[in-house]
């Protein structure tokens, strides 16, 4: 009998046991862990489909579209319900390789996340995937709004282009996620905040195959919150017709700006690119002639290349001389003989010219003249004044990537080339050779000088409320003395060809000696003389002489551009 109890005691406690520890799981289970179970049974049930925001539109000053956006189909999976099989599948429908695929899905912490694995896919890929959803587990399709810009090549420097954000700009910036894009050149780079949206997300429940069921009603969606849009100071007619006037040419940079405003028209780099292959992906033959050509289409050489001025710096030499009152315009040298002997070396000119002053010497480009003007008021007095002009730094363009430039001083000679640097390295620097580099845009903006009564423009490609000038000590006169000179260069000088009927072009031609090749042609124009609303600077790669190649191309910029200003007013008037 006490057998009988004994057994019946340990048969007890030990249903008691497992009853409390049911118990005890159960509380745990409910109140201790509830929460995590809910979670990602929630998780399971529910996916998180995010809306991608349009980016906000670039304009012209006429309200052209220079960027927009377009449907486009996507293919997204999410990593807790895509399996082996299903990723086969589609590497062999999208032509894509599986370990690519998966690479970029594992940059989403979150397995449930759906993410994009192929952007813009043709209309019979999405109907094969549609015909297989059945088959394929984790899989969904839909419609993004993507990047699309119509004038491609013509503006792609200047607009820029976007890209597919990365797992490092993740980790910097929190506000992106894997399935974003982002600005990665020019206007799209600068302002990316401003043309940048919000996605949304809505709620999806699915069931074990991950198929679609519907909206959870529970769960409130994000709204989508569209990019800004961007209205810039360019004007897409000019800037046709400039690609029009350089079709013959490889490789050539122009700026088109308004002197006054800073406001820039025209921002053109050549040889350029397609930036639309950057959304729906470059084959790797495509890629590899963009990433590799020596010609480097991606490099923005209006405000990335770096140039010498060649004689287009003459006239900053001659502003120097007058400004620090140390010549006049009737100020002579020895006369021009094609060349001028400094100890044992021969420096040469282009022509002879014979006994010049300064003005006929800025008129002629006689390099002979400007090797004596630069060595009589000295390396000190030219660099005090010509740096004034935005030389040798940034000009503040609301575009990324700007270069500097190279104005060398006193200092920087000696750093190069010792204390016993030479007057040679003077000479070279007065005819705008040697060692001072200068972008095509700094180059407009230090000719925008003579627009402003010394004043240095700021320039900007979008709308700005207010101004902006660097102001400079240059006198007066010393300005008007070269102003006169510039409208001779064109109407008696060298860059007779840029001459426009019932116009009045101002302008240097310069022509840059080039270490690997032909010289590179250069002309600076505005007009009209007085109160100028259009400055261009042209530079034309291994194509030679500034007056006889980029000279007459800039007399048809500023032609066109009077042509589309008059057909406008005209169209208001009626």
């Amino acid at each position: 009998m006490d057998e009988n109890i004994r057994k019946f005691r340990i048969f007890r406690n030990t249903i008691l046991v497992a009853f409390v520890i049911v118990i005890l799981s159960g509380i745990k289970l409910q109140l201790v862990e509830g929460k995590k179970y809910y979670r990602l049974s929630e998780e399971n049930r529910i996916k998180q489909r995010q809306i991608p925001a349009p980016r906000g539109r670039i304009f012209d000053r006429n309200g052209v579209e220079l960027a927009n956006t377009r449907p486009g189909f996507y293919v997204s999976v999410v990593q807790a319900l895509v399996d082996e099989n299903t990723l086969q599948k589609l590497s062999y429908i999208l032509h894509t390789d599986r370990k690519t695929m998966m690479k970029k899905c594992r940059l989403e912490q979150n397995p449930f996340m759906a993410v994009k694995i192929a952007h813009d896919i043709s209309f019979e890929q999405l109907s094969i995937i549609e015909e297989r959803m059945d088959e394929l587990k984790g899989v969904d399709v839909g419609v993004e709004p993507l990047r699309n810009y119509p004038y491609d090549n013509l503006l792609c420097h200047l607009a820029g282009y976007v890209g597919e954000v990365t797992d490092k700009e993740i980790k910097k910036n929190g506000d992106y996620s894997i399935n974003d894009w982002i600005g990665r050149m020019g206007l799209e780079a600068f302002y990316e905040d401003d043309l940048r949206g919000r996605e949304g997300i809505e709620y999806i429940e699915v069931d074990a195959r991950g198929r679609e069921v519907g909206i959870v009603s529970e769960k409130r969606p994000t709204p989508v919150i569209h990019g800004k849009d961007l209205y810039t100071t360019i004007d897409i007619a000019l800037a046709e017709s400039v690609g029009t006037y350089l079709q013959e040419y490889t490789k050539a940079a122009c700026v088109c700006m308004h002197p006054q405003t800073g406001e820039i028209y025209v921002l053109y780099s050549k040889p350029g690119f397609n930036p639309n292959g950057f959304v729906h992906g470059f084959k790797k033959a495509e890629w590899d002639e963009l990433n590799n050509s020596p010609d480097a289409p991606m490099y923005n050489r209006a405000i990335m290349s770096l140039y010498p001025a060649g004689s287009a710096f003459k006239p900053f030499v001659a502003l120097a001389a007058l400004d620090a009152k140390m010549v006049t315009e009737d100020k002579t040298f020895s006369p021009c003989r094609g060349q001028y002997r400094l100890g044992r070396r021969i420096f040469r000119c282009w022509k002879t010219h014979g006994k010049l002053n300064l003005h006929r010497a800025i008129v002629h480009s006689c390099d002979i003249y400007f090797y004596q003007l630069g060595r009589y008021i000295g390396i000190d007095t030219l660099i005090s004044r010509v740096s004034q002009m935005g030389f040798g730094r940034k000009t503040s363009i609301d575009i990324p990537v700007e270069k500097t430039g190279l104005l060398p001083d006193r200092s920087w000679y000696e750093k190069k080339y010792g204390k016993n640097w030479t007057a040679g390295h003077i000479f070279n620097l007065s005819i705008g050779q040697g060692d001072l580099l200068v972008t095509p845009l700094q180059l407009a903006c230090a000719y925008s000088v003579f627009a402003n009564n010394g004043a240095i423009v700021t320039p900007h490609v979008v709308r700005k409320s207010t101004l902006q000038h660097d102001t400079t000590t240059i006198s007066a006169e010393a300005l008007a003395t070269v102003k006169k000179a510039l409208r001779a260069v064109v109407t008696t000088g060298t860059a007779q060809l840029a001459n426009v009927i019932g116009c009045e072009v101002c302008g240097k031609t310069g022509t840059v000696q080039n270490p690997h090749g032909d010289d590179h042609a250069i002309f600076v124009g505005y007009e009209p003389a007085e109160e100028p609303d259009i400055l261009v600077v042209l530079i034309v790669e291994n194509a030679g002489h500034g007056g006889s190649v980029a000279a007459p191309i800039v007399g048809k910029i500023i032609r066109a551009y009077r042509s589309v200003m008059n057909s406008r007013d005209h169209a208001k008037e009626t």
